[in-house]
Order: C-alpha cells, then sequence, then structure tokens
C-alpha cells in the first residue's frame, strides 16, 4: 500500500521481527500470558449488547471494509454487537493480542503464519477467513515470459528475507529444483523488477501491483494459493477458551460481517468512502480505489457460493499444513482439528437478529 513509506510486506515483516525480538512467540514467553488473560478474553455485555474487540492486522484500509461496514450501517448492531476494532501498529501481531487478552478477534494476514503460532503452542484456531486466496502473490511485469513456476527455472526471484520459506515451498510444491533459480533478498521495493535487474518478485495483492499501476506499470500477479502455497488470506482467530464460551458471540460476528461483505461487494465506492472518511490514517484515494477491485474477486470462490462468505474448507486447510511442514516452518506437528474449526461458521448459518 501507499501509506507513507512502509508497504505491507515490510509492515508485517517488522511486525514478527519485533514479536520475534520479544519472545512473544515462544511457547513459554506467548503461553505465559494466555493463562492469565483467559477470562479478560470473553465478551462483555451491557444492556443486551456485545461488546468486542477486533485486531487488525495492519493500517485502517479498505482491506477491512467489509468490516467498517458493519459498524456503520448496523450491521453488528442488528446482531447485538458493538465491535471495537483496533488498527495495528507497527509491532503489533494480532496472534499475540488475542492470546492474551487485548481483543477476542483478530486477523492474521496468512494461514502458514497462523500454523506457526499454534505449533509453537499457542492456544487459538482460525474460525473463519475475510479472503478466499493468500494475497501473498508472485508478481512480474506484463512483458514477461513467466507463466507459470516451472517458467522460473534460470530466472531470478527477488524478495524479502522472510518471504524465502514461501518461495523455497512454492518451488518444492512444483518439482523445480532450489539450485536452478537465483533467490535474492531486494527488500520491499520492487524497482529492481522494473530496472530488469530480477525476473519475479514477491508481493502482496493489494500493495506492489497497484503502486506500480498507478505509475503507469502494467504487471501480472500469481497468488501463492494458486502455485503451490494454500491457504487463506486475514485468517480470523479467537482463544479456544473464546470458541469454547462464546460461540454465539463469534456466529454473529460472522453472520454480521457475512451480510456487510456482501454489501460492500455490491457497493465498493460506498465501503472506500467510509474506510477513508471514518476509518482515516492517511491512505491514498485513487490506491483505496484500486485495491478494492483487486480484492473483491479475492472474497469470493466456489466454496463461498455454496458456504457463505468467510468460509475456510478443511482440505485447503490440511494441504497449508502439509506445506508448511514440507517447508520445515513448523515447531512441531498441528493437525487440521486443533488449528482451524467450521463450527462458528456453521452456527452463523442459523443466527437471527437479536
Amino acid at each position: 500500500m501507499t501509506q507513507g513509506s512502509l508497504n505491507r510486506r515490510a509492515f508485517l515483516t517488522r511486525s514478527g521481527q519485533a514479536c520475534a525480538a520479544l519472545g512473544v512467540l515462544s511457547a513459554g514467553g506467548l503461553l505465559a500470558g494466555c493463562n492469565s488473560a483467559a477470562s479478560s478474553a470473553n465478551s462483555s455485555s451491557s444492556g443486551g449488547t456485545v461488546h468486542v474487540s477486533l485486531q487488525e492486522s495492519y493500517l485502517n484500509n479498505a482491506e477491512f471494509a467489509g468490516y467498517y461496514i458493519a459498524a456503520k450501517k448496523g450491521y453488528f448492531a442488528k446482531y447485538g454487537l458493538d465491535v471495537n476494532i483496533i488498527a495495528a501498529g507497527a509491532t503489533t501481531d494480532p496472534r499475540t493480542v488475542v492470546a492474551n487478552g487485548g481483543a477476542q478477534i483478530g486477523f492474521v494476514s496468512e494461514t502458514s503464519d497462523v500454523l506457526i503460532g499454534i505449533s509453537q503452542g499457542v492456544p487459538y484456531k482460525c474460525f473463519g477467513a475475510t479472503f478466499q486466496a493468500n494475497p501473498g502473490c508472485l508478481m512480474v511485469l506484463a512483458k514477461s515470459d513467466i507463466f507459470s513456476v516451472k517458467d522460473l527455472e534460470g530466472k531470478t526471484i527477488g524478495m524479502q528475507d522472510d518471504a524465502r520459506q514461501q518461495v523455497l515451498g512454492i518451488l518444492q510444491s512444483n518439482g523445480v529444483p532450489a539450485d536452478k533459480v537465483n533467490l535474492q533478498v531486494v527488500g520491499d521495493d520492487p524497482t529492481p523488477l522494473v530496472l530488469g535487474k530480477i525476473d519475479a518478485y514477491t508481493a502482496y495483492a493489494f500493495n506492489e501491483p497497484i503502486a506500480l499501476k498507478m505509475q503507469g506499470i502494467s504487471t501480472r500477479c500469481y497468488s501463492f494459493s494458486s502455485i503451490g502455497l494454500p491457504g487463506y488470506g486475514d485468517n480470523l482467530i479467537a482463544t479456544n477458551d473464546t470458541i469454547k464460551s462464546s460461540p454465539d458471540m463469534l456466529a454473529r460476528f460472522v453472520k454480521a460481517s457475512q451480510e456487510a461483505w456482501a454489501y460492500s461487494i455490491a457497493h465498493p465506492s460506498v465501503a472506500v468512502a467510509t474506510t477513508l472518511d471514518d476509518y482515516p490514517s492517511g491512505q491514498n484515494a485513487t490506491q483505496q480505489k484500486l485495491q478494492m477491485q483487486a480484492q473483491i474477486p479475492m472474497l469470493t470462490s466456489a466454496a463461498t457460493k455454496a458456504h457463505g462468505l468467510l468460509w475456510i474448507d478443511t482440505g485447503v486447510w490440511g494441504q497449508a499444513i502439509k506445506t508448511a511442514q514440507a517447508a520445515n516452518s513448523l515447531k512441531k506437528p498441528v493437525t487440521v482439528g486443533e488449528s482451524m474449526t467450521q463450527e462458528i461458521l456453521q452456527r452463523a448459518a442459523k443466527v437471527t437478529p437479536s
């Protein structure tokens, strides 16, 4: 994105580095705060309205527009909720915030990061996901002769250092030997791609491709989900205690969010205007409009048509686990059952307004 000098992937990198430096994602450090926070992780209520905190994974922007619409247009209120939406700071890790009781619900940008936290002993699960594909992507110039992962042999991929395991996982999934591809750490600026110094670049679908488009530079992007790294984007998590003690609250949140996102898909200009007017963080209006256009196709899939928005599939989840294990990303084995649940989505289908 174009908010200041910090783009989306740089933001995620700094957040992860800051938390790792503090030790908050180690099993001991994080779990030490989980038990004491369990009671505070339960939502509060007054006058029949349940008060809930929602921790974003990034600065306020159109990525979360559906939830802003749910607050402004009364979808949350319709289902008896008062939701406090909390923007992330440069060192915010929603997994830590949720585990320590700072919010009942949080977003984790990529499924692999959900699994990594759980493999380290953090007691939460994913119960839904905003985007049906991983927004992480491999970006090439429109004129490039790269149309598949196989075409990367003999080419140079520019990436951020934290993307190395993802790239290796993609190459492995497609049978491309890592020694046949030149991996080069270039940081968070795609300029080397524009200058022809690299052939492909690890990007975020809502960030660098749009920034280049605004400069008149055409690109093609291949979602990690479509090239060997299955998973979802903006995974919704809650602690195991919250899922057990407050399933109705979570189901009402899901139901309201589904309706609000459906409205946002049908009225993208309203969703963008609400983001800019009610949740300002210095966003570029043109970029936000282009971002909304880019993300709408990622909100839906054949599965959401059958089951509703925010759906997560056990098969996709199992593939994500296998890929993470093959890339040695997990501290210990993780199962589908301990890392995700469809219970809340299924319950949401039966929810009625308060």
